[in-house]
């Protein structure tokens, strides 16, 4: 079901127990010299669409948020961001909006890394404080790490360990998605400026760092994006497809979570 060709009594008469609400989230920044800003809107679209064509009206599947928290990329001009705080009241209000319509079950499918923090700490406020948000079940997570056993380096040909800001991983689901609008000519990464056992600033690890982006690559790209092509994006699609659809078919199942307090 797609949320927003919904009328407003459609929605009332909706299964809100058992009907998933997906809500796909990313951002409009730069994305190196080879791909448009649009980039993370278009691969996490293109993914909600295709878990969307296996699920149909098990899930409602809501537009794609496009504004993103991209203030470390805003020295590359057209991206188009608003601050952490900003980005986690929009996320607020969405989850306010959904459990208000009745919804039990919702899941934000992020599609940038920049939105994890401050989308967590919404959804995790909103939990604590909003009685309606405590009774329903709240998810929010990143496709590449609910796919990541299917993203392997071996498992798609890619020369890379793994997906990174603009680099093969991105631009091969690019080339797969809107190819038209790749500039594989242009395409020019960077090796990381910090990799040691703790931290890559290109995969990173095991601890947090916080950087504008035109610390870590001149061309606003990182990694191997000439070693993008459309079949490895193919690839990673169908898999990250799959695993996403796994996930929710998953989360359908949860219980909803009883209060369990002491004697």
């Amino acid at each position: 079901m797609l949320y927003g060709d919904q009328r407003w009594i459609d929605i009332r008469d909706v299964d809100k127990e058992n009907t998933i609400v997906v809500c796909p989230i990313a951002s409009l920044e730069q994305h190196g010299h080879h791909l448009p800003l649009l980039t993370d809107t278009y691969l996490v679209t293109g993914i909600a669409e295709g878990v969307h064509e296996q699920l149909g009206d098990k899930i409602a599947l809501t537009p794609t948020l496009w504004l993103g928290a991209s203030d470390h990329h805003l020295d590359f001009p057209g991206t188009v961001t608003v601050t952490n705080s900003v980005y986690g009241e929009m996320i607020k209000n969405m989850l306010r909006s959904f459990v208000r319509a009745g919804f039990k079950r919702i899941f934000f499918l992020n599609g940038h890394g920049g939105n994890l923090t401050p989308g967590g700490n919404a959804v995790t406020e909103m939990v604590n404080s909003c009685p309606d948000c405590d009774e329903a079940l709240v998810t929010i997570a990143s496709y590449w790490l609910i796919a990541k056993p299917v993203m392997g380096a071996e498992q798609h040909g890619m020369a890379s360990q793994q997906l990174s800001h603009a680099a093969e991983y991105e631009t091969s689901m690019m080339l797969h998605f809107r190819g038209d609008l790749v500039h594989m000519d242009q395409a020019r990464g960077h090796p990381p400026v910090i990799d040691t056992p703790f931290f890559s600033s290109e995969n990173l690890g095991r601890v947090g760092f916080a950087s504008r982006f035109c610390r870590e690559s001149p061309t606003g790209a990182l990694g191997q994006p000439e070693q993008a092509t459309a079949e490895k994006g193919e690839s990673l699609v169908n898999a990250i497809v799959q695993e996403v659809c796994a996930f929710v078919e998953d989360f359908a199942s949860w219980d909803f979570l009883p209060v369990l307090k002491g004697d």
